[in-house]
């Protein structure tokens, strides 16, 4: 288990979570990246088979709430600079130039 998995550990079993529902909610996705054929629009589809009806809404915001994060994981990784730093990378190059 590398370190990010363990700081997601602690991070779910600070919301109240147990080590035994973490772990079964692992095995399960570690299952479905073993089976062949299976796509990921699949899994959810098998797993929505599997809620009740009261409990998809909070499905779909477990749902909403990791592509947010995912994106916001993306949009970290591709920063493009602030004008501040464009500015300041603007006057190094002039600089460098001797304009």
């Amino acid at each position: 288990m590398s370190v990010e998995d363990e700081d997601l550990l602690a991070f779910l079993e600070g919301f109240g979570f147990s080590e035994e529902e973490l772990n079964n909610v692992m095995d399960e996705l570690n299952a479905f990246r073993s089976i062949p054929g299976t796509t990921l629009r699949k899994y959810l589809n098998r797993t929505l088979e599997t809620i009740a009806y009261e409990s998809r809404p909070v499905f779909l915001k477990g749902i909403m709430v990791g592509v947010a994060i995912k994106n916001a994981v993306d949009a970290l990784e591709e920063l493009d600079p602030v004008d501040e730093e464009k500015k300041i990378d603007r006057e190094i190059e002039r600089l460098r130039l001797g304009r």
